[in-house]
């Protein structure tokens, strides 16, 4: 059985921005997969366009078992809402160490997603 202390650990981890270690409370109390997937999509979208980690991104993808285009398909649902909800200014240039360049989220995801393969597991 959940117990509200749980959900109330949960909803303190979303409220922090910790979307991993939400889902992973989620996984231990037995919530719904739909749950455990949404709070993952979140983590997913985080470490990608909050932190712009690659390699994070890649990890927690294989970690949760979603191949480069689920990747793909949760940043462009990331990048739709984002603008919906009238807050672009996620999607804004950013440095970028590896390229040596402010570029956007969509600019970032764009080369990400090309050199997924190459990218340490």
């Amino acid at each position: 059985m959940v117990e509200k202390k749980d959900h109330d650990g949960i909803e303190t981890e979303i409220e922090r921005g910790h979307f991993v270690r939400a889902a992973l409370f989620a996984e231990e109390i037995g919530l719904s997969e739909k749950e455990i997937r949404d709070l993952r999509f979140k983590a997913i979208e985080r470490m990608s366009a909050i932190y712009r980690n690659a390699h994070g991104t890649k990890r927690l993808a294989l970690q949760y078992g979603f191949s480069r285009e689920e990747v793909k398909e949760i940043l462009e649902n990331f990048i739709h809402e984002t603008k919906k909800e009238g807050k672009s200014e996620l999607l804004g240039p950013c440095y970028d160490y590896t390229t040596g360049k402010h570029i956007s989220f969509e600019e970032w995801r764009d080369y990400y997603l090309k050199i997924w393969d190459r990218l340490p597991g």
